[in-house]
């Protein structure tokens, strides 16, 4: 999923999409819509397809995005190729300003591969973990605002989970934190100077931050090697993925793909967990369900309905070979260099009365039949097809044990009546607006 893009063009000649679609553009060349488009991506994306049609060719800070929106362009857009459209190579351009390439570098295939379903089930005992300890810090009564709370509970769980309970430990956990903030591209638009710094010092900081990361994990891969402990975590499945190589690329390799993993689990999942959470203490019945009826089933579609509405993401892909794309009324050329999009936020709630929350939406994790969607394609909370987030299961999994318990254990209270997502977010699950702040307290059994 992509963050944000660049104020960086990466193409002497503009690439053409041939017959050219309408225009949206501005009037100051290589800027174009970018400053209109930034304020509120959505409600900009919206008011263009209100005047111009359902496909068109966006112009903002010297990219040129084909944006797509019918059902039918849609759902051409997943099915393109990755040999003809790369989501991999998108994702590389769009947050090279910010990674080190060695990064960058990293196999997006392997992702599949290491949260299939076995290896999702061996993770749940350290989620577990992670949240009895969150719980205990909690204590028995307080105050915290969701969306802060929920970054730090998936910092100690992701960590646990694919760099060790060693990682998430005292030790290591405050230090690996400030690391991935060095790294974290979202981190970097928030707060545009850092950006500046990045590019001028040639991201100087990102490097020594991924090197001390290496130097981190290969001191907790050497102390578990040393003590003969089995942890069933991902970092013994990255240490196995890359037994055949050398030692001092196989370290450096599982850091880079514990970051990376830690990029994206953190771009997105305590934002889903956190919209959960803000959509069940403002309506006790839904909350009642999951908690003392244990209606996990709900919980789920609680939770696909959560993202369905905060989601913000950026389905993208960089044309790497000519190829052609019919939208339902013409058919496109696209040269190499193009870019096709779309933004989910326009379409989740286009059609029936997906503008409003209801879980009945969701039949565990589809779209219910009675929405009446147009083509599937056209409603996402994890993507379609070969390029769905392959981290869904271990998401919903992580969602569904970390409600559960707290909801078990504590009374909430919120001390807000509503929440909306942040109006120039684009990419990603969104983040709230303003702070969803909870009052809690230890229930008695």
């Amino acid at each position: 999923m992509i963050s944000n893009l660049p104020v960086l063009s990466l193409d002497r000649r503009a690439p053409r999409v041939t017959p050219p679609p309408p225009r949206v553009a501005g009037p100051v060349p290589f800027v174009g819509a970018g400053v209109d488009f930034l304020r509120n991506p959505t409600a900009f994306l919206e008011g263009a397809r209100a005047r111009v049609g359902d496909t068109f060719l966006l112009e903002a800070f010297g990219f040129r995005l084909f944006f797509l929106f019918s059902p039918a362009g849609v759902k051409a857009l997943y099915k393109l190729p990755e040999k003809q459209a790369s989501f991999a190579e998108a994702t590389r351009t769009l947050i090279g300003f910010k990674l080190p390439h060695e990064l960058l570098d990293t196999n997006m295939s392997m992702f599949h591969h290491l949260f299939g379903r076995g290896q999702v089930e061996g993770y749940l005992d350290h989620m577990k973990d992670a949240i009895r300890e969150d719980v205990e810090r909690l204590g028995t009564s307080g105050e915290l605002e969701i969306f802060t709370h929920m970054k730090s509970l998936v910092h100690g769980m992701a960590f646990r989970c694919w760099a060790g309970r060693e990682a998430a430990s005292p030790r290591f956990r405050r230090r690996l934190v400030e690391l991935f903030e060095a790294l974290d591209p979202e981190e970097a638009f928030v707060r545009p100077a850092r950006t500046f710094v990045t590019l001028v010092t040639k991201k100087a900081v990102e490097r020594r931050a991924l090197r001390e990361v290496e130097r981190i994990l290969e001191e907790v891969w050497q102390e578990r090697e040393a003590s003969g402990r089995n942890e069933g975590d991902m970092l013994e499945s990255l240490h196995e993925l890359y037994a055949a190589e050398t030692e001092e690329v196989r370290y450096a390799k599982v850091a880079r793909d514990v970051m990376i993993l830690h990029i994206a689990s953190q771009s997105n999942l305590y934002a889903a967990l956190s919209w959960t959470l803000v959509n069940l203490v403002l309506r006790p019945e839904d909350l009642a369900r999951v908690r003392d009826q244990g209606d996990d089933a709900w919980l789920e579609q609680c939770a696909h309905e959560s993202i369905r509405l905060a989601q913000r993401s950026i389905t993208l892909r960089k044309v790497v070979e000519p190829c052609t794309l019919d939208d339902g009324v013409r058919t496109y050329q696209l040269e190499k260099g193009v870019f096709v999009a779309t933004m989910l936020s326009v379409n989740n709630s286009a059609f029936g009365d997906l503008q409003r929350f209801d879980p009945r939406h969701y039949e565990r994790s589809k779209v219910a039949a009675s929405v009446g969607l147009p083509t599937p394609e056209v409603v996402s909370t994890f993507g379609h097809g070969i390029h769905a987030c392959p981290g869904q299961r271990f998401a919903i999994s992580a969602i569904r044990t970390t409600i559960g318990e707290l909801l078990r254990t504590f009374d909430f209270t919120p001390a807000f009546t509503s929440a909306a997502p942040k109006p120039a977010q684009m990419g990603a699950v969104a983040r709230a607006a303003e702070p969803c702040v909870v009052r809690y307290r230890r229930r008695s059994v």
